[in-house]
């Protein structure tokens, strides 16, 4: 006799198979519960007898590439006791659910990393199903806990959610490697809003950002004993945006681009990561131009300061390389001093704390591809639910 399976196992052990049929396009399999008596909801009483049978068409998960059609016997009860007639418990599909629940965990978990069209066209279901399923599969993993866990290294960064108009701030825990929430907003009073709700604010020891005034309010506000850590990359960033000025400055406005034009990427690479061939290139390049020369060695001593070995030294090394791009007369360089002496103090952290935002710009760049595969979102709710998920989307990547 057939028992929960029809050509291979069904897989659903509170079901036992009635009756089986396989055509050309799909697998059609007639079940019902195993079960002989149900619980009055009304007075507890457990009955066996069944008042009716009515039948319910469920989707289930392919098999063998062919979608399978689970025809539910569902049996309603008249209890003994109260004569209330119902309807038995219905654990494998869920109450008025047309697809049972491990179809609508697939189909959740796949669109966590694929677009929603994607995922209805390969598993041949609607695409409203599959908005409701990565819904619920989103509730399941981030209802856990309510509040963020504690942290001791945090870093904040904002991102667009509409291209030069809507930002958000991303605050996430880099040494646990975990986006922490997700903030409306990159003003003081919205960031400080998500730190006051840290719990154990006290651990908070490093908080790695750019250089963003509102940022560092909120921290001194909410987090008064945590270092405030200026990422070395956005430090550098405004390095080479100087040294590229001076380029800019020296090519022709108008007509044929010349070699400075195209010389942009070799001047901004870094010297230890030229080749041989690209190495003589920008020798010969630099000889040509004494300007670019002296500009091109203020950002390689920059950039080799941030080796220094401990903040004393730092601090001589910094003030000995403004001292240098006086002495070259380098404007675009001179321009940054205002930057280094209002961020001077927390530039100057990185050298107690070596964190950086590296993860944190990771996780931006994963937020970019999240929007180009939806095309954008119109929905803000949903936009921020996505990237709070890529936390269990890479745990389950690093576990395969």
């Amino acid at each position: 006799m057939q028992d929960d399976c029809i050509t291979v196992v069904l897989g659903l052990p509170e079901v036992r198979v009635v009756r089986e049929e396989e055509t050309t396009e799909a697998f059609t399999v007639e079940v019902m519960y195993r079960t002989r008596s149900a619980p009055c909801p009304r007075c507890g009483q457990g009955t066996p007898k069944v008042h009716d049978v009515r039948v319910q068409r469920k989707r289930d998960r392919r098999l063998w590439d062919k979608p399978v059609f689970l025809v539910l016997h569902k049996r309603r009860f008249r209890c003994l006791g109260c004569r209330k007639v119902f309807t038995e418990p219905d654990p494998v599909f869920g109450s008025r659910r047309r697809s049972s629940q491990r179809l609508r965990v697939f189909l959740g978990r796949e669109a966590l990393h694929q677009t929603v069209r994607h995922v209805a066209h390969k598993e041949g279901v609607g695409e409203s199903l599959v908005r409701r399923c990565v819904t619920e599969e989103a509730r399941r993993l981030l209802g856990v806990p309510e509040k963020p866990s504690p942290a001791r290294v945090l870093g904040l960064d904002e991102f667009s959610i509409k291209k030069g108009q809507v930002y958000d701030t991303a605050i996430m825990d880099i040494e646990e490697k975990q986006v922490l929430g997700v903030v409306s907003g990159h003003r003081q009073q919205e960031v400080q809003a998500f730190l006051e709700r840290l719990p154990a604010p006290e651990q908070v020891r490093v908080v790695v950002m750019d250089m963003h005034e509102p940022f560092r309010q909120a921290v001194e506000m909410c987090l008064p004993q945590a270092q405030v850590v200026v990422d070395k990359f956005h430090v550098l960033l405004h390095v080479h945006r100087a040294l590229d000025q001076v380029r800019t400055s020296l090519q022709p406005q108008r007509g044929k681009k010349g070699e400075l034009y195209r010389a942009r990427y070799l001047l901004l690479t870094a010297a230890e990561r030229l080749t041989g061939e690209r190495r003589a290139r920008l020798t010969e390049l630099l000889g040509r131009y004494p300007v670019v020369q002296r500009a091109w060695a203020r950002k390689e001593a920059f950039r080799a300061w941030y080796r220094s070995a401990t903040r004393a030294e730092a601090e001589q090394g910094l003030k000995a390389w403004e001292a240098e791009v006086r002495e070259a007369s380098l404007g675009s360089f001179q321009a940054l001093f205002p930057m280094l002496r209002d961020w001077r103090k927390e530039i100057l952290n990185y050298f107690d704390h070596r964190y950086t935002n590296g993860f944190v710009e990771g996780k931006n760049n994963r937020i970019k591809v999240i929007k180009r595969m939806a095309y954008g979102y119109r929905n803000s709710h949903n936009f921020r639910q996505r990237i709070l998920l890529t936390n269990y989307q890479e745990v389950t990547t690093r576990a395969a």
